[in-house]
């Protein structure tokens, strides 16, 4: 079956992952039961309604039977047969698909930032912002952008959102165009701010796919942590806060790396560290993929919510994010939980440890999210039809009403 990228024959439903699942954690016996019935296309009790998509189980399962694939695959077979909630071309999709809340929610600075890196040219060197990055623009004012050639168009998106709430054709598809558009600029090395694009480029869509890049990937994290060892990066004001840290999803098929990483960088800046319960391999993901379980935001919502919740507890100064996407679900769920904690994304953190001072419009980004949701969704979302699907060799809409 095309797209079932989950290792049947080696599984032995020994109910590991879903029973050590920081999410689900059921008893080893319903985990058992509930993989038998997952992996039979049966309905399930509890995956398909609460997995929040954090690839966790990829990471225990003693067999490296990839159930998170599995749960992609049924996840396929639904909107196959159903389609997507029209909330999903609205709130969550990404650029290919407008106009959305992501196109109208920018100010006319950020907006303009946005045009700027649409310019598409020949280029061997580029900084790719994926769109989780088009979210917050404003993260690219800074000098430790100066070096970079920054590239990125509505047609030009990764594809992870759709690969995360199971739109597997559209995936490959987007992953195949984007090959070909790179390899017409001639790229020879990508910059990856955001470890969603740079993951599925390294990992999803070579090992899944069989489409391969022939280009340098290199993560952001890396070249600056490079570049702070160097010197060339030069820490002027030492941060003295404790910070928690939300980890990636996107992270975890890397191993202990980015988890180090971050906070090697972070202690670099003169912060400490104060854990969350759910950290590293089994940290919670920030809400946005919860949207796969039945594309409603208030899913979203919850979980953004209670991972938030989470990191007050820790009674840290601050919370460091290192994605776009991750930086606006948890400045949603902030007001949802009526918070205080301040997020920063790691660049922001750099950016004071430099003496630079941060735009940091992430509440006044999500503050504007929810005013343009109750003010807009309703007028654009008015009369369409209740499902959709999507076209994946044009990346285009299919309505349906059912």
């Amino acid at each position: 079956m095309k797209y079932y990228f989950f290792d049947k024959e080696s599984c032995d439903i020994c109910g590991l992952c879903l029973n050590k699942c920081p999410v689900l954690e059921l008893p080893i016996e319903e985990a058992k039961e509930e993989m038998k019935r997952l992996i039979k296309g049966k309905e399930t009790k509890h995956v398909l309604a609460k997995c929040t998509s954090c690839m966790t189980c990829n990471i225990i399962c003693p067999k490296d039977c990839l159930p998170y694939e599995l749960i992609l695959y049924r996840w396929y077979e639904k909107y196959k047969k159903n389609g997507l909630s029209v909330e999903a071309k609205f709130f969550v999709t990404p650029l290919q698909i407008s106009p959305n809340l992501w196109s109208i929610v920018l100010p006319e600075d950020e907006k303009k930032t946005f045009q700027s890196w649409s310019k598409l040219s020949k280029s061997e060197e580029i900084l790719y912002p994926g769109c989780m990055m088009c979210f917050p623009p404003y993260l690219s004012y800074t000098k430790l952008f100066d070096d970079f050639t920054v590239m990125m168009t509505n047609k030009l998106c990764c594809g992870e959102p759709f690969y995360r709430i199971g739109v597997l054709d559209t995936a490959e598809q987007i992953a195949k165009r984007l090959e070909k558009q790179l390899k017409v600029m001639g790229v020879k090395k990508m910059v990856f701010p955001c470890l969603g694009c740079y993951n599925m480029i390294k990992n999803v869509y070579p090992n899944r796919f069989g489409v391969r890049f022939d280009f340098k990937s290199i993560a952001l994290l890396d070249l600056l942590w490079k570049k702070i060892k160097s010197g060339q990066i030069k820490i002027k004001n030492k941060l003295n806060m404790t910070v928690t840290v939300h980890d990636n999803c996107h992270s975890k098929p890397f191993g202990s790396h980015f988890f180090d990483l971050t906070r090697q960088i972070l202690e670099t800046l003169g912060a400490e560290i104060v854990e969350m319960k759910h950290t590293r391999e089994n940290a919670l993901c920030c809400g946005i993929a919860a949207f796969a379980i039945d594309q409603n935001m208030m899913d979203v919502m919850d979980v953004a919510t209670k991972r938030f919740e989470e990191a007050e507890e820790t009674g840290a100064d601050a919370l460091e994010v290192h994605c776009g996407g991750c930086l606006w679900v948890l400045s949603v769920g902030k007001i949802g939980s009526r918070g205080k904690m301040p997020i920063y994304h790691i660049i922001e953190l750099i950016q004071k440890a430099i003496g630079e001072e941060p735009v940091h419009r992430n509440m006044e980004r999500a503050e504007n999210m929810f005013k343009i949701a109750l003010e807009e969704a309703p007028k654009y979302l008015a009369g369409l039809p209740e499902r959709y699907w999507v076209d994946p060799i044009g990346v285009d809409i299919k309505t349906k009403n059912v």
